[in-house]
């Protein structure tokens, strides 16, 4: 059962990453104007974005706030498809999709399609 739970948060951790970082994108914000606006850093946004540390909940929070994200929603553990949705999205609004990128959403997709 906890194997069960342990699971759920670290697909929680990849789904809230994939969230934040296709609201980002939307925005047209760097990591770094997000941290600014986060009085952060754009590592910590890296982090949380591609799932490595879901940060304490207060600044998921915050985050969720500054971006307009529905607190509640991004808790919701959604399908798979859903997720592979969120990915395909925010690939396509990257500015400036490198050969470093596109290997980390080739990536996550594995990631998410192992997990989900």
């Amino acid at each position: 059962m906890l194997e069960e739970v342990y699971k759920q948060i670290n697909c929680l951790r990849i789904q809230i990453g994939c969230v934040f970082r296709l609201e980002r994108l939307k925005n047209g914000l760097s990591q770094l104007d997000l941290s600014l606006k986060f009085e952060s850093n754009p590592t910590l946004i890296g982090r949380i974005e591609r799932g490595e540390v879901i940060g304490g909940w207060d600044k998921i929070f915050l985050l969720a706030n500054i971006l307009n994200i529905d607190v509640e929603e991004i808790f919701i553990l959604k399908s798979r498809s859903d997720i592979l949705k969120v990915i395909k999205e925010s690939r396509l609004l990257e500015n400036k999709l490198t050969s470093e990128k596109r290997k980390y959403y080739d990536e996550l997709e594995k990631k998410v399609k192992r997990m989900f």
